[in-house]
């Protein structure tokens, strides 16, 4: 692997945690998370575990939080003797820019596995199951039937965001699958035939 390739992969990582928390202090609604907190470790579990283990991991997230600091995105805040940490308004932009319920960003390969959204939103809050189809359809997800939508690539994290952003948490589930019968039709729209 060359110089480049490895500067490359190592911005790839750093903007990796960055994000992670980005989207960590978003989604726990306060927008407040103690910076002891063990469970703030389960926010890298979507990275390479093989990076990870090379390294330590809770000096990881303190880099990268204040990487986040200096760019402008996060704030100490001190409260009854206890740090916590804060997304500032220009956070929520850049957070906000990184996932904007728009198309999802698309990697060189794909890795066999489909990602499934299924919802299953009562009748009477349809104006929220209009909107929630109308963001997985945004993000480039494609219809296998009425609340059942399929997308070849990892979206874990922006689903986290959407259940967040619409408070649905279990009428919204993800799934990884191995394989959907007949995918040749949803290889066909995402480009994934073989050549």
């Amino acid at each position: 692997m060359g110089r480049m390739e490895r500067t490359s992969k190592k911005g790839t990582r750093r903007g990796q945690i960055e994000q992670a928390i980005l989207s960590g202090l978003a989604i726990a609604g306060i927008g407040l998370v103690a910076m002891a907190a063990p469970n703030a470790l389960r926010l890298l579990k979507h990275l390479d575990p093989d990076w990870i283990a090379k390294r330590d991991p809770k000096q990881r997230v303190r880099e990268a939080t204040y990487r986040l600091k200096n760019k402008g995105f996060v704030e100490f805040v001190r409260d009854h003797g206890r740090v916590y940490l804060r997304i500032t308004e220009k956070g929520r932009k850049r957070l906000g820019s990184l996932v904007s319920f728009g198309p999802l960003p698309r990697p060189s390969r794909w890795d066999g596995k489909w990602r499934l959204v299924i919802f299953d939103i009562p009748e009477k809050k349809h104006v929220l199951r209009a909107r929630a189809r109308g963001i997985v359809a945004g993000f480039g997800f494609v219809r296998l039937q009425d609340s059942v939508w399929a997308y070849p690539y990892d979206c874990e994290e922006a689903v986290a965001l959407l259940k967040a952003e619409l408070h649905i948490g279990k009428d919204l589930l993800y799934i990884i699958a191995d394989a959907i019968e007949y995918d040749a039709p949803l290889r066909k729209e995402f480009g994934l035939l073989p050549e």
